[in-house]
Parts: C-alpha cells; sequence; structure tokens
C-alpha cells in the first residue's frame, strides 16, 4: 500500500493521522481518561474526539489511533450516547459493523457473533480489494459501544500482533 493510499484510507476512517511514529521498544499500555478498559497498542496513539447531532440527541465519538512503521493502523474507540437514547444491543453491534464498513467502502467477508465476558459483540472480517485487509471488534457494554479495529496492508497482516491486540483489551474491574 503506498503512502497515498495509506493516507486516504486513514482519512475516510477519521482518524487524522501522521505517516508513522517512533515505535517505542515494546507495545504501550493505553488507558483513556473518561474510558474504563486498557488495551495494547503498538505505539503511542493519537486522539480524536468527535461530538455530534443525530436524530436522537448528540453524540461523541472518542477515537485513538496507532500507526506502525508497517504501515498498520490500530484503533479504540467508543461513543458516548445523549442519555435520553435506547439503543437495542443487537441492532448497535449491527450498525456499527455496517456503518464502518460503509463509510470506507469496504466489503464484508465475515460476521461472527462474541463476547468479551458476558458482553455481546461480533467479530467482522473485511477489505479493500487489493488494498487492505480489515479485522474489527465491536462489543456493547451498558450504554457503550467498544470497537477495535485493525486495518493491514493487503496480505500482510500480523497474527500474532491481532491477537495481541485484541486479547489485550481489558474492562476495568470497577466499572
Amino acid at each position: 500500500m503506498t503512502k497515498k493510499n495509506l493516507a486516504a484510507l486513514v482519512l475516510v476512517l477519521t482518524a487524522a493521522l501522521t505517516a508513522a511514529a517512533q515505535q517505542p521498544a515494546g507495545w504501550v499500555k493505553f488507558s483513556p481518561a473518561g474510558s474504563s478498559f486498557t488495551v495494547l497498542m503498538p505505539t503511542e496513539p493519537k486522539a480524536d474526539t468527535k461530538t455530534a447531532q443525530s436524530p436522537h440527541g448528540p453524540y461523541t465519538t472518542n477515537l485513538f489511533s496507532s500507526v506502525t512503521p508497517a504501515r498498520e493502523i490500530y484503533m479504540v474507540g467508543w461513543v458516548d450516547y445523549d442519555p435520553k437514547f435506547n439503543f437495542g444491543v443487537q441492532a448497535e453491534l449491527e450498525a456499527n459493523r455496517d456503518n464502518f464498513v460503509k463509510n470506507v467502502k469496504a466489503k464484508l467477508l465475515s460476521s461472527t457473533p462474541i463476547k468479551l465476558g458476558t458482553h455481546p459483540g461480533i467479530e467482522f472480517k473485511a477489505e479493500l480489494t487489493g488494498q487492505a485487509d480489515i479485522v474489527s471488534r465491536v462489543y456493547v457494554v451498558g450504554r457503550r459501544p467498544y470497537q477495535l479495529i485493525i486495518v493491514s496492508p493487503a496480505g500482510r497482516a500480523s497474527a500474532a500482533d491481532r491477537e495481541r491486540f485484541f486479547s489485550s483489551f481489558q474492562l476495568d474491574a470497577a466499572k
């Protein structure tokens, strides 16, 4: 994937990132303010927070992105909805998946129900044909959907790094 294609992909994914940060010796344990989780990321992530209006009231999206020298993108984020907005859990999981795939103009390859402890989720795989492979997990914890995303150059995903990222996502015990 060229730098130009990567930059276009990152823009589409709403993660205004620079080309690549320097990679520390090991992955970074990350727990952003206002969150109730920790996760390992390959580099110190950059934050992008946006508030928007919807027919159901305002909502705030918090997205944190990390880019590796190999041009892999790791993202974790959540949405805080207006307290008056009530959503169905399964509908929210599917909407997160479908909206993401549509917004990045990817092709959905598979979708599988998963759980994080007792919290429902889905894992889905998608592709930008010939450009990138995408694997994402979405969980709904109470009123908050969390999404973890890995975008790798086509055919170059690291199964070990993918497992390290996804398995490191832990909810704080107190929350």
